[in-house]
């Protein structure tokens, strides 16, 4: 009986996408003369080369892989805006809001009251859309994102505040699964700083 040997051989290479070199492994079979791609290892890259990746998707038609990637950035988002944000907070001003009537009210007179209203209406809602731009940029600017955001934050709490930004997210354009994600990540961070 006689055994056959197969030889394989490993290239690594890199393909550049927006200009972020991204890892991509190819084995070769000898024996069958074909060439097939294995799956790059998405959990291993960081937030930036996911994003370039995310960036080029269509996102009205993602396939199951590309949902699969976009779970994977979203999750790393939060991640790193969760330590963004705690690092990036001004000291807490010790004064207490006069007027908590309503609940959306409380939110936005909590912070406020904790981090100061330039942070609140200006400096937060531009750390969010850094984060989130990836997912939304194509279809809302910077500027649209704090108007949504300022008129957001002073009418909503809570679940309605992720539904609310979902919305807004929706009426630019976003589909409704990119927006919810976004508003998901955006409300988690809200929630830290609350």
């Amino acid at each position: 009986m006689k055994k056959s040997i197969q030889l394989v051989t490993l290239a690594l290479t890199t393909i550049t996408l927006s200009s972020t070199a991204v890892p991509v492994a190819s084995a070769f079979a000898d024996t069958t003369g074909t060439a097939s791609v294995t799956k790059v290892d998405y959990q291993s890259m960081n937030s930036d080369q996911l994003g370039n990746i995310v960036d080029t998707y269509d996102m009205n038609n993602l396939t199951t892989e590309q949902e699969d990637v976009v779970n994977i950035y979203s999750t790393q988002l939060l991640e790193e805006l969760k330590s963004e944000l705690l690092q990036s907070t001004p000291t807490i001003e010790t004064t207490t809001p006069r007027f908590q009537s309503r609940a959306a009210l409380g939110l936005m007179a909590r912070l406020i009251a904790k981090y100061g209203k330039v942070y609140v209406t200006k400096t937060l809602p531009k750390i969010l859309y850094k984060k989130v731009a990836k997912l939304i940029g194509k279809k809302v600017s910077q500027a649209k994102f704090m108007s949504i955001w300022n008129n957001t934050i002073g009418v909503a709490t809570g679940a309605a505040l992720e539904s609310a930004i979902s919305k807004g997210l929706q009426s630019c354009g976003v589909p409704k699964g990119i927006a919810n994600t976004a508003a998901t990540i955006i409300t988690t961070a809200v929630g830290i700083l609350v």
